[in-house]
């Protein structure tokens, strides 16, 4: 075996040595290449993100915003960004619900956002969206004024499809909600945009609704209605505001 080696050996004539030098040569060089150009493209200074463009219909969300979230990632490179960790920096931002990212060569980084959609605050401090999703966000951003919603953590979905039956029963008379509290065992009061009062107990909330506004033109002709207690299978007890009486001058 070893002679055969050695004839091998001396048989072999120098360019094939020079080929195999040079094969070496050329895949150490490859090697070395995109060592270099994984590099470069990593370096932050010599591919940078140069335009940030932020996409959708955004009443609560700014491009200071979405800035602000994707600062530390627009400091390496175009092409080492990684797209999901922006999209999932943009969505801590609190009005956004959902953001979808793309990068478009050579140094464009493009954010679609959907916004939250606030149906009503949640407890003073939270706020619902449409789905009846609890979120906190700065509620200063509000642009239109939201009903407030009372009840306990954890029946959030069960409380907004309540107050949405009732507000859409008292929307056919031109009255809204402005206020609704659900207890732990689901009885529930509201206040009206009109002042009054309703305690509609825990059951046929909608029947209740439906009986006091039946009632409702002549109730509030007749009387200065501060609440209407609609817990009983017939009928329902009226409060009325009391007059201060008039000073002399």
């Amino acid at each position: 075996m070893k002679t055969a080696v050695v004839e091998f050996f001396k048989r072999a004539e120098w360019p094939f040595w020079i080929g195999v030098i040079f094969f070496i040569a050329v895949l150490v060089s490859c090697v070395r290449l995109a060592f270099k150009t994984q590099q470069w493209l990593e370096d932050g200074s010599q591919l940078p993100v140069k335009r940030l463009v932020v996409e959708g219909n955004n009443q609560y969300v700014s491009k200071q915003d979405v800035y602000k979230a994707l600062l530390p990632m627009l400091q390496q490179s175009f092409y080492a960004l990684d797209v999901n960790k922006a999209q999932q920096a943009v969505e801590k931002i609190d009005w956004v619900y959902w953001a979808a990212i793309r990068k478009e060569w050579p140094d464009t980084l493009k954010v679609n956002l959907v916004e939250q959609k606030p149906v009503v605050i949640w407890n003073s401090d939270f706020l619902l969206n449409h789905k009846g999703e609890v979120y906190q966000a700065r509620q200063n951003r509000l642009q239109i004024s939201l009903p407030n919603l009372f009840g306990p953590e954890g029946e959030e979905l069960k409380a907004l499809k309540l107050f949405t039956d009732y507000s859409e029963l008292l929307a056919l008379h031109g009255i809204s909600a402005v206020e609704m509290t659900m207890s732990e065992r689901y009885a529930v009061d509201m206040a009206l945009n009109n002042g009054i009062k309703l305690n509609l107990g825990r059951e046929n909330g909608v029947a209740r609704i439906k009986r006091f506004l039946e009632f409702y033109p002549a109730l509030v002709e007749q009387h200065q209605v501060e609440y209407v207690d609609l817990r009983y299978d017939t009928g329902f007890a009226v409060g009325e505001q009391i007059k201060q009486p008039e000073t002399a001058g």
